[in-house]
């Protein structure tokens, strides 16, 4: 948060969209975890370590098919099947069709944003509205470069400009500003409601007053979060 606010006093709102984009990541993470009644999103979260594994294994085994690689890495057949077995054991399995007939496989689906953003009506409008735009100045698309080319005289900044690094979109700049105080607002909220309902003896009794104040404060200040009632997440 703190380096996201520097590089906006900075003027480098397009630099600061990439810190914003993974708050928000992180944030549709952390609701998508606290939103979780069964234990399934979380069992599934702990294993995307193994699945991201295996898929590496997978990726390999096609380098060598295609020729791409010499030499396969010691073991590599035994690793991917004690990976699938795991995954076998833990539950995660699907179906899949080979021939014309329904056969069991591993579910080796990883976690991703846009999956998470389809699983609640707040976090799919910030992913929407904010996530996809920001993808361009993550992964410096071309378009999002226009606010640096300073046009020469009546020419289009699309054949001549002057290339000037210390111009920024003020529109972006304020809009970045609100975006990150809700991402963060909206965060603190979360957690303290799955604290406060899940693990309550981490707040000490002292503390509670004073959260119950700045959740107030937070939600009083026109932000929307995603309860039907805007409710003290404390009681």
């Amino acid at each position: 948060m703190e380096s996201t606010l520097l590089l906006i006093e900075n003027n480098h709102a397009e630099e600061a969209y990439v810190l914003v984009r993974s708050m928000l990541n992180n944030a549709m993470l952390i609701d998508y975890l606290c939103n979780d009644d069964d234990g399934e999103r979380y069992k599934n979260y702990m294993i995307q370590p193994t699945k991201a594994e295996l898929s590496f294994f997978y990726d390999i085994k096609k380098a060598l098919k295609n020729g791409w690689l010499k030499e396969a890495p010691p073991e590599l057949d035994k690793r991917i099947k004690e990976y699938e077995e795991l995954l076998k054991n833990e539950g995660f399995t699907t179906k899949k069709k080979t021939r014309g007939k329904l056969q069991d496989g591993i579910d080796t689906k990883l976690l991703n944003i846009k999956g998470m953003a389809l699983t609640d009506e707040l976090l799919f409008a910030h992913y929407m509205m904010f996530y996809r735009e920001g993808s361009k100045y993550e992964h410096s698309d071309f378009s999002s470069l226009e606010v640096y080319r300073n046009p020469i005289e009546d020419l289009p900044n699309t054949v001549a400009f002057i290339l000037d690094l210390s111009r920024t979109d003020p529109v972006l700049e304020e809009k970045l500003l609100n975006l990150a105080i809700t991402i963060y607002s909206l965060t603190f909220i979360r957690l303290l409601q799955h604290i406060t309902n899940k693990q309550g003896h981490l707040i000490q009794e002292e503390r509670k007053p004073e959260l119950a104040k700045l959740s107030f404060i937070i939600q009083s200040n026109n932000l929307y979060f995603p309860y039907t009632k805007q409710e003290n997440p404390t009681k």
